[in-house]
């Protein structure tokens, strides 16, 4: 099968003089995978290593901050190794392929839910 997966991107912002709009339109891509992950993960701030479930290749991943106040990073690593790639404000969402098959995520202030689906490659 092919095709599988189908990614909507538009993204437009305009503040006095500065005028911007990206839109490629949809793209459709296969998933090579069956299998897929997610939910809704309390996060801390002390970096935490996502559920991944039977995900053992990670594709492309949704996340969301359901957060009213506070960020969300999501990165690798944890501890002192931790690394963020993504922040996630309040209400925030992203749509990327991961690059890692261990994506940790860690609250900036408090403990927050961060939604998320990851989807095998």
């Amino acid at each position: 099968m092919a095709s599988e997966i189908t990614i909507n991107c538009k993204f437009q912002v305009v503040k006095g003089s500065l005028v911007h709009r990206e839109d490629p339109g949809s793209v459709s891509l296969d998933m090579s995978g069956t299998t897929a992950t997610g939910g809704a993960q309390s996060i801390t701030t002390t970096a935490a290593t996502l559920n991944m479930g039977s995900v053992s290749t990670a594709g492309y991943a949704f996340f969301r901050n359901t957060d009213t106040s506070n960020s969300i990073d999501i990165g690798t690593g944890t501890g002192a190794s931790f690394a963020a790639f993504s922040r996630l404000k309040p209400g925030e969402f992203g749509i990327i392929r991961l690059g890692t098959n261990a994506p940790t995520a860690k609250a900036v202030a408090s403990t927050v839910s961060l939604q998320y689906y990851i989807l095998a490659d």
